[in-house]
């Protein structure tokens, strides 16, 4: 069950994403409607830690126990985003949309000016880094719970979506999602009025069983293909195969769309 058209919330772009091809550019997003007549249009989620710190700063992620440090490149950062925002609307595409990926720093901030969000049609919201939490040599319930204490105040933010909810703690934690981390998950983003993001380019067991309660819950489900090449833009493959293992009825899923056109 695929509701069509249908919007990518989730697409990067090489100026404002330091892990992303070459190359990639709005331009490219535009270009990629003609291929892909199903897809309704993309929003542009840079980092937020790409435009608000130079790359040998951004990967160590001390700024998420240091926001002093975005504080310090706030002027740096809110340069580099004026001029994206500025190139993206050069391409005159209205399905092409701004937007963020944002983390939130240990002090409750996000990597973003707040100044900038009436003009991005979806702030994102995701955990990449939580630095000090080592599972190697911490108890594992000790991670989890530092893990959903953060993503609860992560939702909490005034976000649009939370991008690839489990990805953090599967992939670093080596936990396993259980239906429980499902409910509960679902139910802080009914509370909040977020979307929660099924993510082709890190997929978790446990999608299906997320798209069912969030369709149960009333809670709305983005899809992002996440894309950093040029091969993954404009590819649902993995989100019709969720979707068809979910076996959900016509209309049963709120399926998420952008509310604000910058």
């Amino acid at each position: 069950m695929m509701q069509q058209p249908f919007f990518d919330c989730h697409a990067h772009t090489a100026d404002l994403s330091y892990c992303c091809d070459p190359g990639i550019t709005p331009q490219t997003y535009a270009d990629a409607l003609a291929a892909h007549p199903e897809v309704a249009g993309f929003v542009i989620t840079n980092h937020g830690f790409a435009a608000y710190f130079p790359a040998e700063i951004a990967w160590k992620a001390e700024f998420m126990r240091r926001p002093e440090l975005f504080t310090a490149f706030r002027q740096y950062g809110n340069a580099r985003l004026e001029r994206h925002l500025a190139t993206l609307a050069a391409v005159g595409e209205p399905r092409v949309l701004p937007g963020m990926e944002v983390e939130m720093m240990y002090d409750g901030r996000l990597t973003l000016d707040d100044k900038f969000r009436p003009r991005l049609a979806a702030v994102i919201g995701s955990v990449h880094f939580l630095p000090g939490v080592d599972p190697k040599v911490m108890p594992p319930q000790q991670v989890l719970d530092i893990w959903w204490d953060h993503t609860q105040s992560l939702a909490a933010t005034g976000i649009d979506i939370l991008a690839h909810p489990f990805r953090w703690i599967h992939k670093n934690g080596g936990v396993t999602v259980t239906m429980e981390m499902v409910h509960a998950l679902v139910e802080l983003a009914r509370r909040n009025a977020v979307a929660l993001e099924i993510n082709a380019h890190f997929s978790i067991p446990g999608d299906v069983d997320l798209v069912r309660a969030c369709a149960q819950a009333g809670v709305a489900v983005a899809f992002g293909t996440d894309s950093h090449s040029v091969s993954e833009i404009g590819r649902f493959e993995y989100h019709q195969s969720v979707l068809r293992g979910a076996g959900l009825p016509p209309g049963a899923l709120t399926i998420w769309a952008p509310k604000r056109r910058p």
